[in-house]
């Protein structure tokens, strides 16, 4: 049965991977990461026809499964997809098994860790450098001249006191003063002062306004208004891929509208964006899983789409969503898939059980299936 493997974003360049059911703790662990068009993630994030295997230091046996600690190499590298589906393949002890990576949450490359400033140091924070003589700020002032001192060149303290700076403030209030008699005078000499007030109280007061008044503002109307107020995902054309899923990703939408804007990115080739977006909404929604798995299926794969080529491993990924939902016309394509996949072994026998639940629950043609299967108990 394909690995069910969860990955939960753990700040920049980190992330916890949960591979699912029960099982002692290994040994030895690595992993091999296999894009959608086969090639396998090597060194220094190039991609390669043949499986790298990637060791796993940190792994941590849960009562629901393992959890491995990857570092910044792998989440960078999966950042780096843009959001496109991958296929984990693990190698426990050396016993391989391999499912499609389903990511929980918002994966941040190593590249959003802000980096310390050079004025962040911390030495630098409590060490400062002056000059010879530069003067300091004093707490208080002196109560005498006598506490003044200065330095001479040879470092020695030169007993004559430091001359004070003389007092400004009287020199500043004369200046002011001169300065509004002046603008008293030039007032009076442009006749500013002839205009009065009519003195009838019933003559009305008229004021004209300058001859340069600018136009009244006028509130134009929602419908008048500008593509400015569209949402923030639609605003920006330059924004493509992954910064454009996310944008448009922050402003909440359903997963029905997610999926739909998947569809659209897809029409204009933005697969990066539609990889991400078909993504959320599967793991959002079980219903949007099976549609997304549908994709993948061999029997309802379009061409010429984003998703280039049948894939059965992803389609039984995200058919489990919605089986596991009680979708039973899910359950039987599920079931089919995985008994048809393996001619034996536990993925035909878990095939088998999916085929067997939707057939309880009335379903004729998974019944059918079970018999041309040999499975019929």
């Amino acid at each position: 049965m394909a690995l069910k493997i969860d990955l939960h974003p753990a700040g920049p360049g980190s992330a916890r991977l949960l591979i699912g059911g029960a099982r002692p703790s290994p040994e030895t662990v690595s992993l091999a990461l296999q894009r959608n068009d086969g090639r396998y993630l090597g060194l220094d994030r190039q991609w390669q026809v043949t499986p790298h295997w990637h060791p796993i230091f940190t792994a941590e046996p849960l009562s629901d499964g393992l959890r491995l600690t990857l570092g910044a190499d792998l989440v960078d590298s999966i950042v780096g997809v843009g959001g496109a589906p991958l296929r984990v393949v693990a190698r426990l002890d050396g016993v391989e098994d391999a499912g499609t990576l389903r990511i929980r949450g918002e994966l941040i490359g190593s590249g959003a860790a802000a980096s310390r400033s050079a004025s962040e140091d911390p030495l630098e924070e409590t060490i400062s450098i002056r000059r010879p003589g530069a003067e300091s700020t004093r707490d208080a002032e002196p109560d005498s001249d006598a506490d003044d001192f200065s330095l001479d060149l040879e470092g020695h303290a030169d007993p004559r006191p430091t001359p004070r700076p003389a007092a400004r403030w009287p020199w500043l209030a004369l200046a002011a003063v001169l300065l509004l008699a002046g603008v008293g005078v030039g007032a009076w000499w442009l006749g500013w002062f002839d205009e009065t007030l009519p003195s009838d109280p019933d003559t009305p007061l008229v004021v004209e306004p300058p001859p340069d008044f600018p136009p009244a503002q006028v509130d134009t109307p929602e419908s008048e208004q500008s593509d400015e107020t569209a949402p923030p995902s639609e605003r920006d054309p330059t924004l493509t891929g992954i910064a454009l899923a996310s944008r448009f990703l922050a402003d909440g939408p359903t997963p029905a509208a997610i999926f739909e804007r998947a569809e659209q990115l897809e029409q204009t080739g933005d697969c990066p964006a539609a990889y991400a977006l078909y993504s959320e909404a599967a793991n959002t929604d079980p219903a949007f899983a099976a549609r997304l798995a549908r994709r993948y299926d061999p029997l309802t794969h379009r061409p010429g789409t984003c998703i280039a080529a049948p894939d059965i491993p992803y389609a039984i990924v995200y058919y489990s969503d919605a089986a596991e939902a009680g979708d039973t016309e899910v359950q039987r394509r599920l079931g089919q898939l995985m008994a048809e996949h393996e001619s034996s072994g536990p993925t035909h026998e878990a095939g088998l059980g999916w085929l067997r639940k939707a057939a309880a629950a009335g379903d004729a043609e998974a019944a059918r299936a079970i018999e041309s299967l040999g499975g019929g108990r």
